[in-house]
């Protein structure tokens, strides 16, 4: 006995095979091509969104189910309806609208005139100048789930091409071949609707044909059966004018539309469905052959721009080919062109499969040894899944936005939007889904593994593509549900090797190119004492000038003096230690932190000395004005004090809140001056004072890098509407400070390598990556814990953590 099924089956596939609006649209469209169309036209006219017409309905049917027909006021309701008609609304479907509607005067009348009116008025139209279709091939092809009349001139073709060749020697990704192949096309218009009518004919026919597919008997009847009379569609056929007969073509009519088609969601569908149909890598009019209209108004399909590629920082390629022998072969090329570095590679025999053997990032379960077995067997999947090729641009964002945020903003954010998120994959020039789309992420380029020291690739700063064709790659088949490639050995080892290409090649060259370009430490050695020779300099002569003019301050002076002569011999003895123990990473650490430290203090000390010195030689001061900036000036050199002078470096319980209190007047200055507020309070207070055990210029290094992020973040915001703020937090009871601002923040891209050396945002003239590395490994020092907390409502971290172990 023969299989037989019920109607709604057909209505299932159409919304499980095709898994999305813009994927049916997709299909629409690759008809058209596969029927050599050189335009497509796609035009939306909606009269009433489906949302609103099924509330309008669902108004009805609540009537009739609660037995209040009576209560039923018709002229309310025909005014709500055309109420509810959309804004933009073209003048003809709202005539068409009212008039189909017209005045129902009960509530079985209503219901029929609203579903006539919305099927009039809303409607998909895809229209091509192909070659068309005979009756014949309408009334069966077209009618035929999973023909193989495109499958059959498919393989013929392919066959035609290659003749005795050998597929693996095919490099071609842009022949014409059929795009369709399982003869499920046709069920994309289910999806998007249940009243279909196809018009079409081939050039030189004296007829137009003619087929109306209404399946909104099997939605009401879930019982019909497929082979139901109420479903028998068959195509008509009538005349054409005279001045018809050279024209060909199919049109596409799709109405009962099933989901709401705003302007907006068109221009989704167009920005990131349409525009990326054809390569656009390849053409810079890929896809201008799609015509899109709203409300009868065009909709731009955009172009892939060229100009923000001239900006990105490295492009990496890479091409699978087989030699004359038929072995595998994988080149790779990588320019860092932000430093003027590349590097080729060529893998082949054990190389080549030794890519494979293991996924790069990927740690072995103990005792688990079926894992290199499988990846042998993949390994010999390179022998047949056939040539490629790839190219990705990659942007640093956050060097690019540092450097030139109008660039980033304007050019570099808005391509990156459109085009980023990972490789888009092309078979023969057209698009292969949902590679490329920003939820998917197939070869887990954003998972931890990829993340590694001081740098990050992402797939949201990557924008590329990678090509195959239906020739040299037929095991690389399509889901059924357009889902991607179905699971197989040549999917497994494309992953892998493209996985090697980004991880295992170009993520380390760009790593040992970043800090081959780091200056060494005796370079940064040199720099901050020649910063800070300078500024004591004219920090020294300052003060001896003031001293001589104020000879009623010349106590304070002589303070001071003497502070910087301490801060000097600190500098010295910290400089010797480094000599001794440049191998040992704690003095390294203790160095960087003095460091630091001191080229920010030096800084101040020169911006202060010489206002009070331009205060002193222009008269106009008073003695009260010098006092205070003297004690500005002993208070900075104070807290250097306890920052850099090792032998006062002595673990001892300290109040939390004293030490908070001494950096935030410590920056005191510098925020008022900047209009920076710095709020401290207390979460929880304990009955006693809250001590820590701690090395007190060491934990005051940690709070000031803390501090003079926030302060750099704040003054380099690009959006300033709001006051900059610092808030700290002290919670005794649960031995914690939470430090934040209102500044931009981390992304969640970088929160596994902020507290790496050499990570930095900021350029490098005003950052070298090590206060957040040298922070946290004096709090690990110190018995505490430095890490972020969690993020705020737009994704972003702003909230570092301090905590003190138990």
């Amino acid at each position: 006995m023969a299989f037989e099924f019920k109607a709604r089956v057909l209505l299932e596939l159409g919304g499980e095979l095709i898994s999305s609006d813009a994927i049916a649209l997709y299909e629409l469209v690759k008809n058209s091509l596969d029927a050599e169309s050189p335009s497509v036209q796609v035009d939306i006219r909606i009269g009433m969104q489906h949302s609103t017409y099924q509330q309008l309905m669902n108004v009805l049917d609540s009537y009739e189910a609660m037995g209040t027909t009576a209560e039923f006021d018709p002229e309310v309701f025909n005014e709500a309806v055309l109420g509810q008609l959309e804004p933009q609304v073209t003048e003809w479907s709202r005539k068409k609208f009212i008039e189909s509607y017209g005045s129902p005067t009960s509530l079985a009348e209503a219901k029929a005139s609203l579903a006539a009116a919305y099927l009039k008025t809303n409607r998909i139209a895809v229209i091509d100048t192909g070659i068309g279709m005979s009756s014949v091939l309408l009334g069966g092809d077209y009618l035929t789930v999973g023909t193989p009349s495109r499958l059959e001139k498919k393989q013929a073709l392919i066959k035609s091409v290659i003749g005795n060749s050998s597929r693996l020697q095919y490099t071609e990704t842009g022949t014409k071949v059929p795009l369709g192949e399982k003869g499920i096309g046709r069920l994309s218009a289910m999806r998007l609707g249940h009243y279909i009518k196809v018009r079409t004919k081939q050039k030189g026919d004296t007829e137009w044909h003619r087929l109306v597919m209404d399946w909104r008997p099997a939605v009401s009847d879930p019982t019909l059966s497929a082979n139901d009379p109420k479903l028998d569609f068959t195509p008509v056929s009538s005349p054409c004018a005279s001045d018809e007969i050279p024209i060909e073509g199919t049109q596409i009519y799709i109405r009962d539309l099933q989901s709401d088609w705003a302007l907006d969601k068109v221009q989704r569908v167009v920005k990131e469905d349409l525009a990326k149909i054809a390569d656009p890598f390849k053409s810079l009019t890929a896809n201008k052959f799609i015509k899109v209209t709203y409300q009868g108004k065009p909709v731009t399909v955009p172009v892939l721009d060229r100009e923000p590629l001239n900006y990105c920082d490295a492009i990496v390629s890479a091409k699978f080919r087989y030699n004359d022998a038929s072995e595998p072969e994988l080149t790779i090329h990588i320019a860092y062109k932000e430093h003027h570095r590349e590097k080729t590679v060529v893998m082949k025999g054990d190389h080549l499969r030794t890519c494979v053997r293991e996924e790069v990032g990927v740690k072995k379960k103990k005792g688990a040894n079926s894992f290199l077995v499988d990846a042998e067997i993949v390994a010999h999947a390179l022998n047949h899944v056939g040539p490629w090729e790839m190219k990705f641009y990659w942007f640093n964002r956050g060097r690019i936005k540092t450097k030139d945020f109008e660039l980033y903003q304007n050019l570099i954010q808005v391509f990156l939007n459109q085009w980023g998120g990972g490789l888009l994959v092309y078979r023969d020039g057209y698009r292969v889904y949902p590679y490329g789309e920003r939820s998917d992420d197939w070869l887990a380029l954003d998972k931890k593994a990829l993340a590694s020291g001081a740098f990050k690739l992402n797939r949201a700063q990557i924008a590329g593509y990678l090509r195959i064709s239906s020739i040299a790659n037929p095991l690389l088949q399509d889901q059924t549900n357009r889902e991607g490639f179905r699971d197989s050995l040549d999917k497994e080892a494309l992953k892998r090797l493209l996985r090697y290409v980004i991880i295992g090649f170009a993520r380390p060259f760009l790593e040992e190119v970043e800090r081959e370009c780091q200056p060494p430490m005796e370079q940064v050695a040199e720099d901050v004492e020649k910063r800070i020779t300078t500024s004591k300099g004219v920090a020294v002569a300052a003060l001896q000038q003031i001293g001589s003019r104020v000879p009623s301050e010349s106590a304070s002076v002589a303070k001071v003096m003497h502070h910087l002569e301490e801060v000097s011999e600190a500098w010295e003895r910290a400089k010797l230690r480094i000599e001794h123990f440049d191998k040992d990473l704690e003095s390294f650490v203790h160095l960087a932190g003095v460091g630091l430290m001191l080229e920010f203090i030096a800084h101040e000390l020169t911006r202060v000395t010489q206002d009070t010195l331009k205060a002193v030689t222009s008269g106009k001061f008073s003695q009260e004005v010098v006092h205070a900036q003297l004690k500005t000036l002993e208070k900075r050199v104070r807290i250097l004090d306890e920052l850099s002078i090792p032998g006062r470096q002595i673990r001892q319980f300290e109040s939390v809140k004293d030490m908070v209190s001494l950096l935030t007047e410590f920056h005191e200055a510098k925020a008022k001056r900047h209009g920076i507020l710095i709020d401290v309070s207390e979460i929880s207070a304990g009955k006693s004072e809250w001590q820590e055990k701690v090395e007190k210029g060491q934990f005051l290094q940690i709070l000031d890098n803390l501090l003079s992020n926030s302060f750099y973040w704040l003054l380099n915001r690009f959006d300033k509407s709001q006051p900059g703020k610092i808030k700290i937090q002290l919670d005794s009871k649960k031995r914690g400070i939470l430090f934040s601002d209102n500044g931009p923040g981390i992304s969640a891209d970088r929160t596994d390598i902020i507290f790496d050396q050499f990570v930095s945002s900021k350029p490098p003239r005003d950052g070298r990556g090590l206060g957040l590395y040298i922070a946290s490994r004096l709090a690990e020092e110190n018995n505490a814990k430095l890490e972020l907390a969690g993020p705020d409502a737009d994704g972003m971290y702003r909230t570092f953590r301090i905590s003190f172990d138990a």
